[in-house]
């Protein structure tokens, strides 16, 4: 790859020009983060709403003439409520992967109001908020502030990760990389979502299929059905998937962060400071969580395994998993915390609400109906 390609990538010469002859002294991820601090600043002005796919495709049905009454009513509600800087709309990895399932014309059309509802801010991709996650988790506990730039929110040029790798001459220059880097962050951070699916052609179904294999939801329903043969209780079998979720997904994310951190201290706590502290903070995470008073904390993590643990345990279940529950489970799970506003389906939203008190636990609302949600919004 030219460097001329790598100029491509990052906006065009233009850009890469400005970036040669301004800030030459700002290093990329501190430009990035500047970015990321005036977005955070501006969501704490309004109220943040997150609709999970059936309510865009819904206002795209609106959109274009087709929709029912109370779909047209919503549109014309958020459209107002989001001039206005009331509330905002945002986005997330799986939703758009959802959305992205539509033939062209209608994904034109979601894309538009995609990109004028939610102004292009999403929920950061899944890694990066577990990493928030556990960076969070680790100053709580041990008051030691890892720092990496980790933020729960993205924009939708850079919702697949916050990291600022890219495919760099070895040649280049640490400067050229740096002007080239901040340039792609201005390129992808304004990107929109009609942006992104004209990169694709306008078809991305293919591209961006994440269905799971039926093979895996099969293995799924037999492992619930050898865990149910066992006669676990509810809160037996939360405490243990909980216990590998922390050992298996996070348990690395708090080596990786604790180590960094020690050895940007010098190692001032002794050498066996990071395996120690790992071992406090993973043992904190299970026992809170078993207690029911992890709170706010590990949001990603732990709601995803209070869903799987409900539908784990459901007895009178019959309708095996689908590729949409996990769907749903992805949406409450990474968006939840962050939000004020949850609009889902109305069998998540009585988990949620009446079975998991998540809405009362994270403090937000979550609605599972246009109906109701048009009540809370004509009262906002």
């Amino acid at each position: 790859m030219s460097f001329d390609d790598l100029n491509g990538i990052a906006g065009g010469q233009h850009l890469v020009l400005w970036h040669r002859n301004n800030g030459a002294d700002v290093d990329a991820r501190e430009y990035r983060d500047r970015y990321r601090r005036v977005l955070v600043s501006g969501l704490s002005q309004s109220r943040i709403v997150y609709l999970d796919t059936n309510y865009w495709v819904w206002l795209r049905d609106a959109e274009r003439g087709t929709g029912t009454a109370d779909a047209v009513r919503m549109l014309k509600m958020l459209r107002g409520m989001v001039r206005s800087r009331e509330l905002v709309c945002v986005s997330q990895l799986h939703s758009l992967v959802e959305l992205a399932k539509q033939e062209e014309a209608s994904l034109r059309i979601t894309a538009g109001l995609v990109d004028e509802l939610t102004e292009g801010i999403a929920i950061a991709a899944p890694a990066d908020l577990m990493a928030h996650d556990c960076a969070e988790f680790i100053d709580a506990k041990l008051g030691l502030e890892i720092g990496g730039g980790f933020c729960p929110w993205t924009k939708i040029g850079q919702i697949h990760t916050h990291d600022l790798s890219a495919p760099l001459l070895d040649e280049a220059t640490e400067s050229d990389k740096n002007v080239v880097l901040k340039a792609a962050v201005d390129t992808f951070w304004n990107a929109s979502l009609a942006d992104v699916m004209e990169s694709f052609k306008w078809d991305a179904r293919t591209s961006l299929n994440a269905d799971i294999d039926p093979a895996i939801f099969a293995q799924i329903e037999q492992r619930k059905r050898e865990q149910l043969a066992r006669g676990l209780s509810r809160e037996q079998t939360r405490a243990n998937e909980f216990y590998d979720v922390v050992h298996d997904r996070m348990r690395p994310v708090f080596k990786a962060q604790l180590a960094k951190w020690h050895a940007q201290h010098g190692f001032s706590a002794g050498p066996e400071a990071p395996v120690r502290d790992v071992q406090l903070v993973v043992d904190s995470a299970v026992a809170e969580f078993n207690a029911h008073t992890l709170g706010r904390f590990l949001p990603t993590a732990a709601l995803q395994t209070e869903l799987y643990t409900l539908y784990e345990t459901a007895r009178n279940r019959s309708k095996p998993l689908t590729s949409n529950d996990n769907v749903d489970w992805n949406h409450a799970s990474n968006a939840l915390a962050h939000c004020d506003i949850f609009l889902t389906e109305r069998h998540l939203a009585h988990q949620l609400r009446q079975e998991l008190k998540a809405n009362q636990q994270y403090g937000c609302m979550v609605f599972g109906s246009m109906p109701e949600a048009l009540c809370t919004f004509a009262s906002l």
